[in-house]
């Protein structure tokens, strides 16, 4: 099994800043939806929801009111995902988020499978997107670039299994995007991006 899944935050470092919304999909072996679990988040008390989160997501404070706390919604997440394969397009900004409650096992990154397979092309979800002829309508919320994600992910690993690529727990680091965050079982590789 393999879950697919995006967090929308307050901003980029886990140790600061929070989830305001979690999707994630459940994939059989053949990498058909078979289940989903997607929430809100309520901000933090204290906490102000960023004008620049605002913008980018379109989620705004009064979305959030009401919604389950962070430490509940990221349990419902742990259990959720259980012990399947995570998948994030970013994988190591979403997995330092996740480490809050679940450092997985095995997990693929589809930005680094992008870099492997294409290392002078960018390997952003929107760019991924035009590459595979995958439609995202609704960029910047969580479930609208878990649906993108999934079909990227479906044409990356048959091309990445077809030419014996190994993608399981990789992380490509560059000087485009440096790595933030690292899990102890990631396979490291550096690759500079020369575009």
């Amino acid at each position: 099994m393999y879950i697919v899944f995006d967090f929308e935050t307050t901003g980029l470092e886990a140790d600061k800043e929070q989830v305001i919304e979690i999707a994630s999909a459940k994939l059989d072996e053949n990498l058909n939806p078979i289940d989903t679990f997607t929430t809100l988040v309520a901000l933090e008390e204290g906490r102000k929801l960023p004008q620049f989160i605002r913008q980018l997501t379109g989620i705004t404070a009064e979305d959030l009111e009401g919604q389950m706390p962070e430490p509940e919604a990221m349990r419902h997440l742990k259990e959720f995902i259980g012990d399947s394969i995570v998948v994030a397009q970013f994988a190591s900004f979403d997995l330092s988020f996740l480490a809050k409650v679940l450092v997985p096992e095995k997990f693929i990154c589809t930005r680094s499978m992008a870099r492997l397979l294409r290392p002078n092309e960018y390997a952003s979800l929107s760019n991924l997107i035009k590459i595979y002829g995958v439609e995202n309508l609704d960029p910047h919320r969580a479930f609208a670039d878990v649906e993108a994600t999934i079909e990227v992910f479906k044409k990356q690993k048959a091309e990445c299994d077809e030419k014996g690529i190994e993608y399981m727990n990789v992380l490509i680091d560059s000087n485009e995007r440096p790595l933030k965050y690292v899990p102890e079982n990631a396979v490291v590789q550096y690759m500079e991006f020369t575009k």
